[in-house]
Order: structure tokens, then C-alpha cells, then sequence
């Protein structure tokens, strides 16, 4: 595999990884060099494609130039084009114009050559100097497009810009665009991070350390899922469900595993996602995970915006399901009860609130008819109400044996089970029933059958009986109608307190108007209000004249009169008060005055009931008084006590109102604007969770229950309304407990005779749970609304009634122009009708599902769909509509065209020959190859037929390992990049190939690989490989022998001259090219054509100058000690053998002059302390030292300030190796060199 870290050849950058972006700043042509001449070696060296886009101030054949004198072979990498050097125009212009896009997909082109040409990858470098000032922001924006194309791929690039070109916010451009850059300081390289992308990579990486955690921790069902349907990452709870690992799920189709299928079906997420690429959310059942799940799925997409997935979660929803149903009976329940309630006061008799309640039970049971009935004093059932389905032709027998249509009911048959067993049931098959009594003649049919009791005081007084539900009846619906039943009960028993309370009314106005004393009522203000018959008998004024009239203007002394009506006031009543009355023909009356005050229900006194006896007939008319009054006494205890009664009957209907309140969680409320005092009632209290011993709450304190945010609205809303209409608002509240609730407010203003404001009452109803209901309803409508399958729904005559987004978009037709048009024009003329023949089948009880036909766009163009066709009923169960889904298939019919296409592509492939092709298993066997394969491995096809031929038993057992980690990817993603191997043929040999495989049904572990022979192909690069190996010792042979004749001819020419500086002058180049010169003998003699052992090239060296300078030095040691196997290549090995050539031949001429003996010693070896710069590269850190005991070197001499050849020459490879060279002057001379060489092959010690 290649590695993912590659050298960079730079010291202060070391190693990189593919995909780096770094830029440099430079200001002359040598930094340049510093940086790409290194870089570019290094990328050539470790098998790179390397593009240099070169500019001023170096040109193309300055920048060959360059690299020729680093590289010796450099001749070689150009001919065989594994580095192009090209100039500004040809790199980034086309017509003088700089295009990013253009450039951006050169750089992807070339990226893609380097690999196809077996490079590891793509190193480049960019210069922009010729780039004019008009077109940086383009340059800018092709760095941004091109890092993203580096990132993702095999690629390392390097962008220099010349320093004095930017300005301070250009080159903030350049950094933020590049991973890192190098800057010149002081003549030392620096590196600047990019720190704000640094922190960016980290925070990544924490994310995704987050999400790891968090994608397991969740408990709903999640998985990424890839184009292709397949798991690519399960969380331990979908494994869970589906009762594997999460391991065991990768691989896995999402289709075969959620929905069971062997193909993606229509409704599945995934299916319609990859169809249109946006996030869907739906509630399903899920078969094979068990239950009801709210799935959504949403894109996944890669760096270039391309679909590569999906995260599909599914959350359980079964709980909710659950509390919703419940939640809707109860609100069904709820509004039932409301709608009895409000007909109590609204329905003018009895048989109206009857047939009201009767309405509601048959509603919320879904039944088709029934009846409410009582028991009667006679022991029969009477009619309370009864539903008017086909009752007409109904007829029962009566008492007396006559047939009629029914009234009153003996207590027998099915209903007369729920009273004699004072409980309810039902029955689903009433004929069968053991208490059925059959039907009698004209009673419409019954297929169903429920019956609850009415209870009143513990005991059943009646029933409410309804038949024929759709479906047939369950506990719930027995459970709903009792319910009600209480309801019903306790409206009827309120709606005839009220009757009885109005015939009292009747019944005490006709006692009055009987009187024969004038009756009157008197306001606080003194105006009569009301009088009876014998008032106006007595005053000779009608009613209406009277009324209004100031009462003391009828008495003959007004004054008097008025003092009797004040002492009223004062004492709560006048006796016997004596007056005149004088009539409207001028004749008195005498009479006794008798009055007292009466109060409102508050007890308030609010005027003054005044009765006037005519004393002129008294004593004639005592006695008869006297019985009239005994008599009189006597109706009013009776009636006081039906009023008792009548009275506590209204208590107790306060009661079953207050329960009733509690059941619809509908509270009243009375606030008094003078005196600021409220009422509430208990359920107010219960609403607002207020203390109930409390005072109903003040407006102030009603305003600090409401949610700070409706406060003002509230508040406002309310004022406003003073002076107009009342009006409903919904508002928020917080309980004491922090709670937040939702209310509907009914306020109602009550105005005085001046028209202003002095009441506000109303009721407050919580409907936190309505709003719920509504906000989950809206969600359901826009579902519908967001579906990508078109929803439609026709009448029977086929008119469109309502009409979707996707609709529009499938059809072509906006809603409000196709809302109410026949659905035919949709039909392609020659199909015409088939929607019709579709309406008919539905009607008769079938249904359309997924049928495939065509239908026509507005535009004209035909399209293939997919329909499903269903009924609509309404509440009652009666079909009123059909639905229809549509989904557009035509893309996907192409689809499935292309596919047979390609089908057929792949067999012609595979029946060529071309490669060789099976299909495998990955237990071994080979199920299937072509013949191509078969000539490749030496087998028959008879030997196929027989199972004999497997590529598990073909691989020999230095495969093993690779074919272990190829399964292991065929498991986790579906596919293995193309590995080369070897086969063992049928006749034992083996054959050198490069197979690439893939599955493609992962549930089997089935797959199809394909062969190439590379037989011919191993033979060339054998062949071109000794062929290089032996071109190079050629090379170093014929470098020798070039080195040796200049040095003899360098020898020959010393001899000319007599001067001994010269002839010194002479053997010192000729002692450095014998050096040179023997390096190549060692590459030569060697097995390694770029290393040499260095300690063993020391030890020739030295021995050849102690030969040359023998005369001289006969006295004169050497010793050594070399570190062994310290393989250098020739960068390395050529500057160290000429330092070591100089100082040795330094200490042989200079060392010992005047001494007998002397020694010199020649030291080698590894350093672990020295800080080692090229930190970045594998490098390994070694002392070089040449020392000897003659007589030193002075105090004040300097090496650099030196004009010696020698020592300049020392001095600058030394710098040349990157190293430090230091002098000793200790008992003689020591020259110290440090430097770093990289390590190319740990296992033999051998280093470059």
C-alpha cells in the first residue's frame, strides 16, 4: 500500500501527509531554489509525477539547470516525463486569460494521469509572479477551488509568491488558503501555521468524537445508509431491533432489513431521498422492527455536493399512538357533553334536549339509529327520544294488542336487558343474542346492538340504545356512551326543574292578577314598576299608563303617602297604612296601605311591594275574607314548598353543572368594574390551580396568571372590547406550579342605562389539549402538503376536489386552475375512460394499488405513473370521494431500461475474453468463469463443473494475509481496489495477476472479480530492471576511469613545472579527484548503485594518501575508528570524502613539521545529542572527526577569514551537508564535522 506520510525534502517542513496545500514567500531566485530544488529531488526520488509551473525571476531552462546540478541523472526522469517544468502562460493561461475552472480540472486530469502511470501521486508547485494585479481575486478563488481538490487526493503542493508582489491583506489571503508557509527570517526558513484552520481540523475532530458517542447514546433506531441501500453505520438500537450486533448490520440492504423486501419499495424513505434528495418525515409501521416508528431521513453529502447517503432515524411512536386515540375520545367525549349542556339551555322543550342527546350518542358511537327511553309509573319504557330512521313503517303492538308504531315499550328483549341487569353490554351479532326477541314487522335491520343504563339516585330509570355501527361496537364505544349517559341524565332532570320553575312563575302570576286588592311594585325611586288587574280597577289607568308614573300622585295626600313609603325603607314594612285612593273619574277609595321592601338574590333591597285593601266593604266582606285568606294561607305553603323544591332541584342542577364545567374544563366568571370584586366558579379554580378558599382572583392579580408574553395582548384586547362586541381570545397562563396551560376566554361586557360599562362576565375553557391536537392535525396537513406522490381527490363524477404540491409539479396544472375540472384530462387519448372504470371498481368495494399506466401533462408530454386508488367515507361510514396517490415513474422506468442495457453490456464483456472474469462466493468456490479465466489458470470446464476449481486453494500462502484484508473490505463496503497476486495453475506453476473484485449480493457473500495477466508484463520490468542496474555500474565505471585519467594527466602536467608550490598545487586537486574517483569504484564493485560503504571508502582514501605523502611521513600513524555498515549515497559521501581528503593531507604536510613521529586519527560515529534538524525526516545524527598531535594551529587563525583553498572548500561542504564544523586545539588539531543523514533501509543500517 503506499504510505499516506511522504518526505517533503525540505528540512524545517519534514514529513507531510497527501492532500497538504503549503505556500512559500520568497524574494530572490536562490530562496526559491532553497525550497523547490530540495522538494522536487525528493518527490522524483520517492516516485512522484512532480509538475513545476515556473516564472520569473526563474525561468524554465535556469530551473533544469538548477535541478541537473542536484540530480546527475536528471536527463533521466525528464525523457521518461515523471517531472514537467513549464512556464506561467502554458500552466495557468489559455489565450492570455487566467480561468480557475479550467485550471482546477488540469489539476484533477494530471492527478488522475500520475495514478493511471503507477505514481504514488502528484507533487507540484505554482508560481504566480506573472500574474497581474487584475486578476488576484480569480488567483484567490482557484486556491480555494484547488485546496478542496488537494485534500481529498494524492497530491502535495507548494505555492510560492514573491514576497514584494503582496500587499499586508493579500498575503493574509494567501495563508488562510494554505495549511501552513515558509518565510524567510533572517535568513532562516520559518513555518507559519494557519492556526484558525488548525483549531478548525481539531474542533472536527472533537465533533466527531461527540457524535460518536452520542450516535450510540440516543434511543432512537439510527443508521447511515449509502447510495446504494446499503448499512454503513448502525447504532446499538436499531441493532437491537433487529437482533444483531451493530457490526453484523453494516453491509446489510436497508430495504430487506426494515421493510422485508428483496427491492426498495415505493414508500421506502431511502427510494424517494435518492429520487429527489430531500429530507422526508412520515409515520409508519415497520414490520420488521415491530411497531409504529416516526422516520426521518435526511442527505448526506460529500465535499462537492454530491448525494452520497442518507441518516435514517426512526423514533417510537407507539406510545404516542396510543395517548392520541385516547386523547380524541376523550375530546369526542368532552364535546358531546358540551353540546348537551348548551342545549339545555337552547332546546324549548324536552323532546328537543331528547333528540339533542340522542345525537350526541349516536355520533360518538358512529351508529346508524336509536332511541332514549324512561320508565314509567306503569312499568313501561317511554319514549324520551328516538331517531326517525324508517320508523314510519314500524309497528309494535300496544296494551291492547293493536299494532302501531311504537311509543311505549315492555320491558323485554335486548334493551330490556340493560334495565333488568341495570348494566350495559353489546353485541356484535344481536339476533343470536340469548335476550333477543327477533324484530318486530317494518323494523329497519340490526347488525349491532349497545345499551347503557340511565341511573338517577343509584337506581336505573331507563336506557340509551343504538344499533348498527359499520365495524360492530367494543368496549370503548360501551365505555363513550356511558359517559355520556350521566350527561344526558343529569340535562334532562335540569331541562324539567327549569319547565317546572317557569309553570311556578305562570302559576304566582295568575295568583296575583286573581287578587282583589291592587297589587303594586314600587322602584328605590318611587316609580311603579308593576300592578295587577284590581290596581287598575281602583285607579281607573291601564297597566301600561300606570308603569313609569310616580306611585303618589294616585293617593288623595301625596305627601302622606310618601312618608308611608320612606318609613318603608326606614322599618322593612307599614301596617294598616290608612290612605285614599282617588280614580281617574275623581271617586276616592279608602284603603289600607300595607308594604314592604324585597331584595335581588344578593339580598339587596331593590324596591317596595305595596298591597291596598279597600276598607269600604271590609266588615261586609270579613268573613269571606277571612275564608279567602285561610285558603290563600293555605296555596302559599303549597306553593312555597314546590318553590323549596324547585329550588333545591335549581341547587342541585348547580351541582351537576359544576361537574359538568369539570368534565369540559369550562369554568364562569363575574367581575364587578365599581367594586372590583370577581366570582369564580370551582372549575375556574382548578384551571388556574388558585387556592380555593381565596376571593375569585382580581383583574390585577388574573393579569399576573397570564404568560408574560399575552399579558400586554390580553390586557389590551379586554379594554378595547369595553366599547364593543364581546369576543373569544386564546391566551396562555402559568399555574403556580410553573405549568403553562392554554385558554379560550368568552368575555361578555354588561352596560348600565347610561350605556357604561359596570360588568364583565364570561367563562375560560382549557384547551391546552385542543391546540395540541390542532398543531399535530396541521403537521398532518402539511405531510400531505410536502409529499413528493401527488394527492388527489375526485368525486364520483370525476371532479377534482382537491389537488397537492406534488401534483402541480407532476401535472404541470396549479390547484386553482384544475380544482373543479374533470379528471379526464389527464387521460391520454387512447385510454380515455380507464379513470371512470377505476371510480366504478371503487364503488364496489375495490381497490387500485401501484398500477402502473400513463397519464397527460398540461405541456402535452405523456409520462408513466404509478397509481393507488382508494374510498373516503365520512363520519357515518358512508363513501362520499376517492383518493388517489400518483407517483411520476418515468425516470425510473428509464432507469430500469439502462440497467438491462447494462446487463447486456456486461455479458458481451464477459464473453470476450478480454480479461479474465468469475463469479465467486467468498467461501471459495467459484460458481461461474469465463473461458478467458479458465486459459489463465490452466483449468477445464469440465474441472469447473466438478468444483475443483476454487481462488481460495489457487492463492499460494504468501497471499493468505492480502486476501484476509480483501474479504474484510468485501464485508464492510462491497468492493477491493484492484491487488496484484499470484494464482498456482493446474499444473502447479504460478501466474503473476492483478485481480479486482466486488459483491453485489452481500447477503450471500456473492461477488465478480476480474483477471488480468501481467505474465508478459512482470517479464519487461525484470528485464528493465537489470537493464537500469547494469546502465548505472556502466556509468560509475566510466566516471572512474574519466577521474583516473585526470588525475594521470593532472600527474603529467605537475611534472612540467619545478615550482614546489606548484607541483603541491597539482597533487592537491589530483589527491580530490582520486577521491571522486573512488567513490565511483566503490558503486562499482558494489551490489548498490546509489549507497556506498563510507567507513570502508575511509580507509582506501586515507591508505592512498599516506602512499601519496609516504616519503615525507615514514613516522607518521594512522589510526581509525569507523562505525561499520554507514551506507551514504553520493550527496553525502562526495563533500565528506574531499573534507577528509583535505584535513588528512593538511596534518600530512603541515602537522609534524620538525617532529620524528606523529599520528593522526580518522573517527566515525553516530551522535544522539546533536539536535538534529531535519526533526521532520527519519535522520539519524553522526560526528566525523580528523585529529592528529603535531604542532597545532594557532590561537588567532580563523578558518572563514582564510584565503586557502582547502579550507574554503571545507567550509563550504560542510554548509553544503547542512552540518557544523568545529575546532579543537588540544594537544594538536581536531576538526569536528556534525551532520544528519536520512535513513533508507533500518534493516541493513544503511543511510543516505
Amino acid at each position: 500500500m503506499k504510505k499516506n506520510t511522504r518526505d517533503s525534502g525540505i528540512d524545517i517542513v519534514g514529513e507531510v501527509s497527501w492532500g497538504t496545500h503549503f505556500c512559500q514567500f520568497y524574494q530572490t531566485k536562490e530562496d526559491l531554489m532553497d525550497i523547490l530544488i530540495p522538494y522536487f529531488k525528493t518527490g522524483l526520488e520517492n516516485n512522484e509525477l512532480c509538475v513545476w509551473i515556473t516564472s520569473q525571476p526563474l525561468e524554465m531552462e535556469e530551473a533544469k539547470a538548477a535541478m541537473k546540478r542536484a540530480i546527475p541523472d536528471f536527463d533521466v526522469y525528464l525523457e521518461k516525463g515523471q517531472i514537467e517544468i513549464i512556464s506561467y502562460n502554458s500552466g495557468y493561461l489559455k489565450d492570455d486569460i487566467f480561468d480557475p475552472d479550467r485550471v482546477v480540472n488540469s489539476c484533477v486530469e494530471k492527478i488522475n494521469q500520475a495514478l493511471a502511470r503507477g505514481y504514488d501521486g502528484l507533487r507540484a508547485a505554482g508560481d504566480n509572479h506573472g500574474l497581474g494585479k487584475e486578476s488576484w481575486n480569480e488567483f484567490v478563488e482557484y486556491e480555494n477551488k484547488v485546496d478542496a481538490v488537494i485534500a481529498k487526493n494524492h497530491v502535495i503542493a507548494l505555492c510560492p509568491y514573491y514576497l514584494d508582489m503582496c500587499n499586508t491583506a493579500e498575503i493574509i489571503d494567501v495563508v488562510s488558503s494554505h495549511q501552513f508557509a515558509l518565510i524567510k527570517r533572517k535568513g532562516i526558513w520559518k513555518r507559519i501555521e494557519n492556526s484558525g484552520r488548525k483549531r478548525a481540523e481539531e474542533k472536527a475532530i472533537r465533533a466527531a468524537k461527540n457524535w460518536e458517542y452520542t450516535f450510540d447514546a440516543v434511543p432512537d433506531l439510527v443508521a447511515i445508509i449509502d447510495d446504494k441501500y446499503r448499512v454503513v453505520r448502525a447504532n446499538k438500537a436499531i441493532a437491537a431491533r433487529l437482533g444483531m450486533t451493530p457490526e453484523e448490520c453494516i453491509g446489510l440492504t436497508c430495504y430487506r432489513v426494515i421493510h422485508g423486501t428483496d427491492k426498495p419499495p415505493s414508500f421506502c424513505p431511502q427510494r424517494r431521498l435518492l429520487k429527489d434528495r430531500d429530507e422526508h418525515t412520515a409515520e409508519t409501521c415497520e414490520g420488521c422492527l415491530g411497531d409504529n416508528f416516526l422516520v426521518n431521513i435526511s442527505p448526506l453529502y460529500d465535499s462537492e455536493g454530491k448525494n452520497i447517503g442518507s441518516v435514517y432515524v426512526a423514533r417510537d411512536i407507539a406510545k404516542r399512538k396510543q395517548e392520541e386515540h385516547r386523547i380524541r375520545r376523550y375530546n369526542r367525549i368532552l364535546e358531546g357533553i358540551n353540546r348537551i349542556f348548551s342545549n339545555v339551555v337552547q332546546a324549548k322543550t324536552e323532546e328537543e334536549l331528547g333528540e339533542a342527546c340522542l345525537s350526541v350518542a349516536l355520533e360518538v358511537t358512529s351508529s346508524h339509529f336509536g332511541f332514549i327511553n324512561e320508565m314509567g309509573a306503569d312499568g313501561l319504557l317511554h319514549d324520551v327520544a328516538k331517531s326517525d330512521l324508517a320508523w314510519e313503517q314500524c309497528l309494535m303492538y300496544d296494551r291492547i294488542e293493536h299494532r302501531s308504531p311504537p311509543g311505549d315499550f315492555a320491558v323485554h328483549g335486548l334493551y330490556g336487558s340493560v334495565i333488568k341487569n341495570e348494566k350495559g353490554f353489546f353485541t356484535n351479532d344481536p339476533l343470536l343474542h340469548p335476550d333477543s326477541i327477533g324484530l318486530p314487522h317494518g323494523h329497519p335491520p340490526i347488525t349491532s346492538f349497545l345499551g347503557v343504563p340511565l341511573v338517577q339516585d343509584g337506581k336505573t330509570i331507563g336506557l340509551i340504545a343504538i344499533a348498527n355501527n359499520e365495524g360492530g361496537y367494543s368496549y370503548e364505544h360501551q365505555e363513550d356512551l356511558e359517559a355520556i349517559a350521566p350527561a344526558v341524565m343529569q340535562a334532562l332532570q335540569r331541562k324539567r326543574s327549569e319547565e317546572a320553575l317557569k309553570l311556578s312563575n305562570i302559576y304566582n302570576r295568575n295568583l296575583i292578577e286573581a287578587s282583589l286588592d291592587p297589587l303594586v311594585t314600587i322602584g328605590r325611586d318611587g316609580k311603579i314598576t308593576d300592578v295587577n288587574n284590581a290596581t287598575e280597577q281602583i285607579t281607573g289607568y291601564s297597566r301600561n299608563e300606570l308603569i313609569g308614573t310616580d306611585f303618589s300622585d294616585y293617593f288623595t295626600e301625596p305627601e302622606k303617602a310618601r312618608t308611608g313609603y320612606q318609613q318603608v325603607f326606614k322599618d322593612g314594612e307599614v301596617r294598616d297604612y290608612s290612605l285614599g285612593i282617588q280614580h281617574k273619574d275623581g271617586h276616592i277609595t279608602s284603603v289600607l296601605y300595607n308594604a314592604s321592601v324585597y331584595r335581588d338574590e344578593k339580598g339587596k333591597v331593590i324596591g317596595v311591594f305595596a298591597t291596598a285593601r279597600d276598607i269600604t266593604e271590609l266588615k261586609k266582606a270579613e268573613e269571606a275574607l277571612k275564608k279567602v285568606h285561610e285558603s290563600l294561607e293555605e296555596k302559599v305553603k303549597e306553593r312555597t314548598s314546590e318553590l323549596e323544591k324547585a329550588y333545591n332541584s335549581l341547587k342541585e342542577s348547580e351541582k351537576r353543572l359544576a361537574e359538568a364545567q369539570k368534565i369540559a374544563q369550562i369554568g364562569n366568571w363575574d367581575w364587578d368594574l365599581v367594586t372590583g370584586e370577581a366570582y369564580w366558579s370551582d372549575e375556574m379554580y382548578r384551571i388556574f390551580e388558585r387556592n380555593p378558599h381565596e376571593s375569585g382572583a382580581t383583574y390585577e392579580e388574573l393579569l399576573d396568571y397570564i404568560h408574560p408574553d399575552d399579558r400586554d395582548y390580553v390586557d389590551h384586547t379586554i379594554k378595547k372590547a369595553l366599547n364593543k362586541k364581546p369576543l373569544g381570545i386564546d391566551y396562555r397562563i402559568v399555574r403556580a406550579n410553573g405549568e403553562e396551560r392554554t385558554v379560550h376566554s368568552q368575555p361578555e361586557i354588561i352596560f348600565d342605562e347610561k350605556n357604561n360599562p359596570v360588568r364583565v362576565k364570561g367563562v375560560v375553557q382549557d384547551i391546552t389539549e385542543r391546540k395540541k391536537s390542532e398543531e399535530k392535525l396541521q403537521i398532518l396537513a402539511n405531510a400531505v402538503e410536502s409529499s413528493n406522490d401527488a394527492i388527489i381527490t375526485l368525486s364520483f363524477d370525476g371532479t377534482i376536489s382537491s389537488w397537492n404540491k406534488a401534483a402541480e409539479q407532476i401535472y404541470g396544472y396549479l390547484a386553482e386552475r384544475i380544482m373543479g375540472k374533470d379528471v379526464s384530462i389527464l387521460e391520454p387519448e387512447n385510454i380515455k375512460g380507464e379513470i371512470k372504470q377505476f371510480s366504478e371498481k371503487i364503488k364496489q368495494g375495490k381497490k387500485i394499488q401501484h398500477y402502473e399506466t400513463s397519464r397527460l401533462r398540461k405541456d402535452g408530454t405523456i409520462i408513466n405513473i404509478s397509481a393507488t386508488l382508494s374510498p373516503v367515507f365520512d363520519v357515518a361510514g358512508k363513501l362520499v370521494a376517492i383518493s388517489a396517490i400518483v407517483r411520476d415513474i418515468t425516470e425510473h422506468i428509464k432507469a430500469e431500461e439502462a440497467l438491462r442495457e447494462s446487463e447486456a453490456r456486461l455479458r458481451q464483456f464477459y464473453e470476450s475474453d478480454m480479461l479474465g472474469v468469475f463469479y465467486f462466493n467468498i467461501d471459495g468456490s467459484i460458481t461461474d468463469a469465463n473461458d478467458k479465466l479458465l486459459d489463465i489458470v490452466g483449468y477445464t470446464r469440465k474441472d469447473l463443473q466438478a468444483g475443483k476449481v476454487k481462488w481460495n486453494k489457487m492463492t499460494p500462502p504468501e497471499y493468505f494475509s492480502l486476501d484476509e484484508r480483501a474479504i474484510a473490505e468485501l464485508k464492510t463496503i462491497g468492493v477491493r481496489e484492484p491487488q496484484e497476486k499470484e494464482y498456482i495453475r493446474k499444473d502447479g506453476s504460478q501466474v503473476p495477476v492483478i485481480v479486482g473484485v466486488a459483491t453485489f449480493n452481500q447477503a450471500h457473500n456473492e461477488g465478480i472479480a476480474f483477471v488480468l495477466d501481467i505474465t508478459e508484463k512482470k517479464k519487461a520490468e525484470e528485464d528493465l530492471a537489470n537493464l537500469e542496474i547494469a546502465r548505472k555500474k556502466e556509468i560509475h565505471h566510466r566516471i572512474k576511469n574519466n577521474l583516473q585519467v585526470i588525475s594521470s594527466l593532472l600527474d603529467l602536467q605537475a611534472d612540467k613545472f619545478d615550482n614546489p608550490r606548484v607541483i603541491e598545487a597539482f597533487r592537491e586537486s589530483q589527491n580530490r579527484v582520486i577521491s571522486m574517483a573512488l567513490i565511483h569504484e566503490e558503486l562499482y564493485k558494489g551490489e548498490e548503485t546509489e549507497t556506498l560503504d563510507f567507513s570502508a571508502y575511509i580507509r582506501e582514501l586515507a591508505e592512498n594518501l599516506f602512499q601519496t605523502y609516504s616519503l615525507s611521513n615514514k613516522n607518521t600513524l594512522l589510526k581509525m575508528n569507523l562505525e561499520e555498515h554507514a551506507f551514504f549515497d553520493m550527496d553525502v559521501a562526495v563533500p565528506l570524502g574531499i573534507i577528509v581528503n583535505e584535513l588528512v593531507s593538511n596534518s600530512l604536510k603541515h602537522a609534524f613539521s620538525g617532529r620524528y613521529r606523529g599520528e593522526i586519527q580518522i573517527e566515525l560515529h553516530r551522535d544522539e545529542n546533536w539536535e538534529n534538524r531535519k526533526k521532520g525526516n527519519r535522520c539519524t545524527s553522526f560526528v566525523l572527526t580528523v585529529s592528529d598531535n603535531g604542532v597545532g594551529i594557532p590561537e588567532d587563525f580563523n578558518i572563514e577569514d582564510l584565503d586557502s583553498l582547502g579550507f574554503q572548500l571545507i567550509t563550504t561542504l560542510v554548509d553544503q551537508l547542512d552540518g557544523e564544523l568545529e575546532l579543537k586545539r588540544n594537544a594538536g588539531t581536531e576538526f569536528s564535522i556534525r551532520f544528519a543523514v536520512k535513513e533508507v533501509n533500518n534493516n541493513q543500517n544503511q543511510l543516505l
